[in-house]
């Protein structure tokens, strides 16, 4: 083949054409730096190849790492999870050998990644989030196919989240941005930080109640002035910290103090539906549905006809696995 009919073969003349006027248009400095990107641009992006492993979380504990090629570039995650898992919640895959890791391999989550998933995904445009998600779902033969217990729903996380950040790529904006658009939320806005001054339960291994008492910046200005208030509240309560236990003891912080209760998370069982309701109605403060909702659509849909709590914690990348989208429409149903 010449290099005519080569260049006829791929209509590579008129290509290479628009990207040199787009070059002089542009007055490029670096003209072949610009044609060299312009010609990438060109071209639509799409999914290549999806490698995973095993690897190991900050607590030491097995985890899912992907990497997820483009013809644009190679884009990695891995999979998060908690400490705790409610029934309503979706299933991890483990491996299940106690003589490797007291079972808490990931080896099966991965290779249904390399032998399943990526066989499914190959060629997808990785813009496509919805339907990354949609195609990994109908994968997985389990009947009850919320819990994705089959593929393992930390396999699926994996996958879906370096799919989005390969999205934000091919559309050359930042992460955030591009999860804004797909949740249809135009304008992000920062939230207001919740700080962790004290833990409890079976996270911090005491005798407190609560598994976390924490203190809101709510009269802050911006962002970065909320966290300088946390920053600093913390480190003075840390040196107050006898002073403090005793006014815990005494419940002054909740009774009598000038900082009032403003949000409380899950105040009852994750099934309480009725003690729930009865304490969101009572108005005190914002009452947040976490282990109540665990990010399922049906499940928010039924807190909102109730009037059960009026706040959801949506933990796209945290214990509950969900593939993004999905958890992009809890949030949407929520609003």
């Amino acid at each position: 083949m010449s290099v005519q009919e080569y260049l006829d073969k791929h209509m590579l003349s008129r290509k290479i054409e628009d990207a040199v006027n787009a070059a002089v248009r542009a007055k490029a400095p670096d003209p072949v730096l610009f044609i060299s990107n312009h010609m990438r641009k060109a071209v639509p992006s799409a999914i290549t190849k999806i490698k995973a492993r095993q690897v190991f979380d900050s607590r030491g504990i097995p985890t899912v790492e992907v990497d997820l090629h483009t013809n644009k570039g190679v884009f990695r995650a891995s999979s998060p999870s908690g400490v705790s898992f409610g029934m309503h919640e979706v299933v991890e895959l483990r491996d299940g050998d106690m003589k490797k890791y007291l079972g808490k391999g990931v080896t099966k989550a991965v290779k249904n990644i390399n032998e399943k998933i990526s066989e499914a995904l190959i060629g997808m445009d990785p813009t496509l989030q919805s339907q990354i998600d949609q195609a990994m779902m109908d994968l997985d033969k389990t009947e009850n196919k919320a819990r994705n217990a089959e593929l393992g729903a930390n396999a699926i996380l994996a996958v879906s989240i370096a799919a989005c950040k390969a999205g934000a790529a091919e559309k050359e904006v930042s992460l955030y941005k591009h999860i804004a658009d797909l949740s249809g939320k135009g304008k992000p806005v920062l939230p207001v930080p919740a700080i962790t001054v004290i833990s409890g339960g079976k996270h911090a291994g005491n005798n407190l109640a609560a598994q976390e008492i924490m203190i809101l910046p709510v009269g802050a200005l911006s962002f970065e002035e909320a966290m300088q208030i946390g920053s600093e509240t913390y480190h003075h309560l840390k040196k107050a910290w006898i002073s403090l236990r005793r006014r815990l003891k005494e419940q002054v912080i909740l009774k009598e103090s000038n900082y009032p209760l403003v949000s409380i998370e899950q105040p009852f069982d994750k099934d309480d539906w009725e003690h729930a309701k009865q304490f969101s109605d009572l108005g005190i403060c914002q009452v947040v549905g976490d282990d109540l909702l665990t990010s399922n659509t049906k499940r928010i849909e039924r807190a909102i006809t109730e009037s059960t709590c009026n706040a959801l914690l949506l933990k796209v990348l945290a214990t509950y696995l969900e593939p993004l989208f999905k958890s992009f429409c809890g949030l949407e149903e929520a609003k």
